[in-house]
């Protein structure tokens, strides 16, 4: 067996490990919810634990925080990985614990100045005036743990780089465990919320910077020194890291975005049909993207080795996978969606129109055109279109969506959304990846 078949065997093996772990990590997350929501209702009350979940909510907006540095960084690594560069990573990695140690200290700061000096009750009801310090005592102690898990999360990225997601994924699915344990420690102590808040949130971090420890420990071409903080590494890390961060930006925009809209426009109870068949296909499309997410750093580290053959077979196959798994779901829905979402929300007000059920299939159907192509793209470190285009579809979709829903169904503003945002954008992400694909075969005949 030649180096490049042992590779490519190597790749391969590992992308499936990945995704095992991955698809195991998500399950664990979706068990821990499931039990999670009616012990701490039970404990909290009704309105200690809806400032939980909103606050929860808030963290994804809190992701943002990180400016893609995270992404800039893996990809700046996988780079490395691939062409058996030994003594760039850790100047790579003690420059983005730098930015990221700043990035933590900018949040804690905000977190406890800035925040008791605003009027959180207006942005959260509260009915109980003794809730108020509570809402202030969570809110600080879950972005304080969050801002403590941006230089942790590095771990991951190192981790996933090489990919090494098997690992990342045991240690996420232990600390979601941990955290699970820690919801009953809370409750047997007659722990307060953000106590409990901080815990749950916290634990699967306490793992990564454990594996982190180790790892550091380990292996010195990955440990960080503030002697190697360069401003050439912050640089290409913060560039990759800014287009990334754009492109996020778009795909958060174009996911809730809609829904938003059409409340604002129509009301919470005429798009109840609509977020309850949004939610039902959103989780097809996050066990495909879970599968598909180990294809990022072994694309990356694929074209660092010049691997051409192995990044076009793969590509194909992942086109065929999401084939073969998305256009069934698309034909079941199509016939049998109303029925499903029926049996599931008991409730015939919660049945969309076929006309909705098929919009929304539709729109699950190019998300999975979308996953394939971004992927590849990412991989190949490039994020300048989708930091683009991928940005402009969905802000011009919102715009005229929200134009064109004062004259016309909730239907027909969603299809106009969902063509501009998702079809046009999905286009676009096909003929970059396409040309690039040209490229590669170019640089695989000469």
């Amino acid at each position: 067996m030649t180096t490049e078949e042992s590779r490519s065997k190597e790749r391969h093996k590992r992308i499936k490990h990945t995704a095992i772990a991955a698809a195991f990590a998500k399950a664990i997350n979706a068990l821990s919810g499931l039990i999670t929501v009616p012990v701490t209702l039970a404990y909290l009350g009704n309105e200690q634990f809806g400032i939980w979940m909103a606050l929860t909510g808030f963290v994804a907006f809190l992701a943002f925080t990180d400016m893609g540095l995270g992404i800039g960084l893996q990809n700046a690594l996988t780079q490395c990985h691939g062409k058996d560069d030994h003594e760039t990573p850790a100047y790579l990695i003690s420059s983005a614990f730098f930015l990221f140690s700043l990035i933590c200290a900018i949040l804690c700061t905000f977190s406890i100045y800035v925040i008791p000096e605003l009027d959180l009750s207006r942005l959260i009801q509260l009915s109980d005036n003794k809730n108020n310090l509570i809402l202030l005592q969570t809110t600080q102690a879950i972005i304080i743990v969050f801002a403590i898990s941006l230089p942790l999360g590095m771990i991951q990225r190192i981790l996933d780089a090489h990919q090494n997601g098997l690992v990342t994924n045991i240690l996420l699915s232990m600390g979601r465990v941990l955290s699970l344990a820690s919801v009953f420690l809370c409750i047997s102590y007659q722990l307060p919320l953000p106590v409990m808040a901080g815990l749950y949130m916290g634990m699967p971090f306490v793992l990564l910077g454990l594996g982190g420890v180790y790892i550091f420990w380990t292996n010195a071409i990955f440990r960080p020194s503030l002697f190697k903080i360069r401003r050439r590494y912050i640089r290409q890390i913060a560039s990759t890291g800014g287009l990334a961060l754009f492109a996020q930006i778009g795909s958060t925009l174009m996911n809730s975005g809609p829904l938003l809209l059409l409340t604002s426009q129509f009301g919470a109870v005429a798009v109840v049909p609509f977020a309850i068949t949004q939610r039902l296909l959103s989780m097809p499309t996050l066990i495909l993207s879970t599968v598909l997410a180990p294809l990022w750093p072994a694309y990356g580290e694929a074209y660092a080795r010049g691997d051409a053959n192995w990044i076009k077979s793969t590509f194909k196959k992942s086109m065929l996978f999401t084939a073969m798994i998305s256009v069934p779901i698309f034909i079941v829905l199509s016939f049998y969606g109303q029925l499903i979402i029926e049996f599931w929300s008991q409730n015939k007000d919660a049945v969309p129109s076929w006309e909705l059920l098929m919009v929304c299939n539709i729109w699950a159907l190019f998300l999975a055109i979308i996953r394939v192509f971004s992927m590849f793209l990412n991989g190949l470190n490039h994020f300048k279109g989708q930091a683009i285009y991928g940005l402009i579809c969905p802000v011009l979709a919102l715009v005229f969506g929200y134009y064109y829903s004062f004259s016309n169904t909730i239907v027909i503003t969603l299809l106009i959304m969902i063509a501009i945002g998702e079809i046009v954008r999905s286009t676009l992400f096909g003929i970059e990846s396409l040309l690039l694909m040209s490229k590669i075969n170019q640089r695989l005949v000469s």
